[in-house]
């Protein structure tokens, strides 16, 4: 990110250009929304062979871009943890040192209880492990559960939303803390537990969840003015590993966290796969 680029968005309102932007890509207007469509996915050579359906099917960047694949697409390994999203593992590491810091990029980190805003929450990760995987606008958007589970709660933290590319990850501080996250916490059945983090992005920014309709960010539905919402389900939510868990509206982030237990069953977990692009369902 160059100096001039990073004044501009730093001066830009960008939850609202954002909001903006999304209903630019919500639109249905006869011939237009279908070029756009079109050029969308030229550029960015999305692969329509693996969709649902074929690119005339889709009436806006929009739909496209929340696209379902075809069944049988991601197969799911047959591993404990697997991959919830398509896009490219850049950082994991370890809370060993007591401060439970994550990676955001050389000469960067930033605190587990800054991305949570949860200092009893963060603490049930001590001795864990963490894994970041960025995806960029040509990757399948929607997020899958990384493990077989049932849902405990949800958190939303409200925040801005800065670029999560290379540059913007190298530059701003703190960066997935403060752009707006939802988070999803699911429980295994031995009791141990993982956190999938959702980091929203400029361009629409939304970020939306299978379990509930109400839990959809940028969408002027959450209340922007308290720093942590916390949600509660009102009925049991299991999900079978690979099972569809929520979606990006534009490119994002997630955020794995796993507790000690999961380390412990898998000390190389995310290991052998930095720097890799990951697909969902495979084996981390």
């Amino acid at each position: 990110m160059n100096n001039a680029f990073y004044v501009f968005m730093k001066l830009l309102p960008k939850n609202a250009a954002s909001r903006l932007f999304g209903a630019f890509t919500r639109l249905r207007i006869p011939v237009l929304s279908k070029v756009a469509r079109t050029a969308f996915a030229k550029y960015y050579h999305l692969n329509m062979d693996e969709s649902e359906f074929p690119l005339s099917h889709y009436r806006n960047i929009g739909e496209l871009f929340i696209r379902r694949l075809k069944p049988g697409m991601r197969p799911v390994a047959n591993a404990e943890i697997v991959s919830p999203v398509d896009g490219v593992l850049s950082q994991t590491g370890t809370f060993d040192d007591g401060k439970q810091e994550l990676i955001q990029a050389k000469g960067k980190t930033y605190s587990l209880c800054s991305l949570l805003r949860n200092d009893e929450l963060a603490r049930k990760f001590e001795g864990g492990a963490f894994a970041t995987i960025y995806l960029a606008p040509f990757n399948y958007h929607r997020i899958h559960s990384p493990v077989k589970g049932e849902l405990v709660d949800a958190s939303y933290c409200s925040g801005t939303l800065w670029p999560v590319n290379v540059g913007s990850v190298e530059r701003v501080e703190g960066l997935f803390c403060i752009n707006e996250r939802l988070t999803s916490r699911i429980r295994l059945e031995d009791g141990s537990e993982i956190l999938v983090v959702k980091v929203g992005a400029t361009n629409v920014g939304r970020i939306g969840v299978a379990y509930s309709d109400d839990l959809l960010t940028n969408a002027g539905i959450l209340p922007r003015s308290g720093r942590r919402l916390d949600w509660m389900p009102n009925k049991i939510f299991n999900f079978e590993k690979g099972a569809e868990l929520g979606r990006f509206e534009m490119g994002s982030t997630v955020i794995l966290v796993v507790d000690k237990n999961i380390r412990a069953r898998h000390p190389e977990l995310f290991k052998s796969r930095v720097g890799q692009a990951v697909k969902v369902g495979e084996a981390l």
